[in-house]
C-alpha cells in the first residue's frame, strides 16, 4: 500500500516550472520527470513546499555517474523462510512431497528476494555530500527516458564514471 501512493505520487504531473525565475540565458528544458528537470546546461530539482520552493542543481560538469541501485525485497525474503522452516518441520508428520515443494519454493523466495529490483537512479556528483544523496534519487519506475536523456547529454555510459576523471 505504501509504495502504491509513492507510484501514484511520482506519476502525478510536476508543477510548470517558472522558467523566467530558474533558468539561465540561453538554458531550456530538454526532459521533466516529477520534479526533476534536466535541462541544456545542469539538472534541477524543484520541491514545493508549504514553506517555499526548494531548488537545486547539478551541473553536467560535476556529474560523476548515474548508478543504478537495486534493494532486496525483505518481506519475500521473509515469507520463503517461512516456508522453508515450515516445510522442514512438516516433514515429521506429513506427506514428504509437500513439505519438500515448501523448503524449495522457500528457498527460490529467499534467493529472489535478495537479488533485489531496482528503486532507483542515484545521481552522483563530484564532492556530493551524504545528506545531498537522498535528494538525487529519481526513482527508477518511469525515468528511464529522463536518464537516457542525461546520458546522452553527458556522454555517461550507465554505472561507469564520468568521462576523463
Amino acid at each position: 500500500m505504501r509504495n502504491s501512493t509513492k507510484l501514484i505520487a511520482a506519476l502525478q504531473p510536476a508543477a510548470p516550472l517558472d522558467t523566467a525565475t530558474y533558468l539561465r540565458e540561453g538554458e531550456r528544458i530538454v526532459s521533466q520527470f516529477g520534479p526533476y528537470f534536466a535541462t541544456s546546461q545542469r539538472v534541477l530539482v524543484v520541491i514545493n513546499r508549504a514553506a517555499g520552493t526548494n531548488v537545486d542543481e547539478l551541473l553536467y560538469a560535476h556529474l560523476e555517474s548515474i548508478d543504478e541501485v537495486s534493494v532486496s525485497d525483505h518481506r519475500k525474503m521473509i515469507i520463503g523462510a517461512i516456508m522453508a522452516i515450515a516445510g522442514i518441520i512438516l516433514t515429521f508428520g506429513w506427506f514428504l512431497i509437500f513439505p519438500l515443494i515448501a523448503v524449495i519454493a522457500g528457498v527460490i523466495l529467499v534467493f529472489h528476494g535478495a537479488v533485489g529490483q531496482p528503486a532507483y537512479y542515484q545521481l552522483r556528483g563530484r564532492d556530493m555530500e551524504k545528506q545531498q544523496l537522498k535528494r538525487w534519487q529519481v526513482q527508477h519506475y518511469g525515468a528511464g527516458s529522463f536518464v537516457a536523456t542525461i546520458r546522452t547529454i553527458t556522454g555517461l555510459e550507465p554505472d561507469a564514471p564520468f568521462p576523463g576523471r
